[in-house]
């Protein structure tokens, strides 16, 4: 299944490039823009590209010094002043907000793309004084308490390897959405890895995650 996520942003939207980057490096990341793109706009491709040059220290990699591609489905919209509001959209606990981006990881994503598509929209979210919503959920959460949860579920690269599957950065996609482009290889987990590792017993106990449909 794929997953989609709004962030509804607030009024801070000023100098949202720099605030955005400077949020992930608080996290303990390396991360760059897409030179000829910014968080302001859809692209024509509606793709947002990252490259992750560094990862938290305790993060599991087996490629520790690769820096990483990522591409999300990705698109801003600014709110129409007299735009109505209807009974199931925005989402419950959506107040006032000026843009609305929407990010969209397709079934068989990697753990880091995934990852990256959280943390991305809930900094969005946060930065702005806005709020998150996940399909599936049924109230959004305001920035500061999503971005807080995205990064308890970090933790979980304590144990997994982030970049599993995850292309390495070679250069960067065109963003004419003509140019063809040869993605680069993805980072193969080696078959004895694979096999290894055994699954954790533990009591049925369900807790929601953002991460619950990411292949691992």
């Amino acid at each position: 299944m794929s997953l989609s996520i709004s962030a509804f942003l607030g009024k801070k939207t000023d100098d949202l490039d720099a605030r955005f980057i400077q949020a992930f490096s608080h996290l303990g990341f390396e991360v760059q823009l897409h030179p000829e793109l910014t968080l302001a706009k859809s692209s024509a491709e509606g793709i947002l590209y990252l490259r992750i040059s560094k990862t938290p220290s305790e993060f599991l990699r087996m490629e520790p010094g690769t820096p990483l591609l990522i591409a999300l489905e990705f698109g801003m919209q600014k709110r129409e002043k007299k735009e109505a509001r209807s009974m199931s959209w925005p989402p419950r606990g959506v107040g006032a907000y000026s843009y609305t981006a929407s990010s969209r990881t397709a079934a068989g994503r990697s753990n880091s793309a995934a990852t990256m598509q959280i943390l991305s929209m809930a900094i969005l979210a946060k930065e702005s004084d806005g709020y998150f919503h996940a399909d599936g959920e049924d109230v959004a959460s305001p920035g500061e308490l999503a971005l807080d949860r995205a990064v308890q579920e970090q933790h979980r690269f304590n144990r997994i390897n982030f970049d599993a599957y995850a292309y390495r950065f070679e250069s960067w996609p065109p963003i004419d959405g003509m140019t063809p482009f040869v993605w680069p290889k993805e980072i193969v987990p080696p078959e004895s890895l694979t096999k290894t590792i055994p699954k954790r017993r533990s009591q049925f106990r369900y807790k929601f995650s953002w991460l619950h449909l990411v292949r691992h």
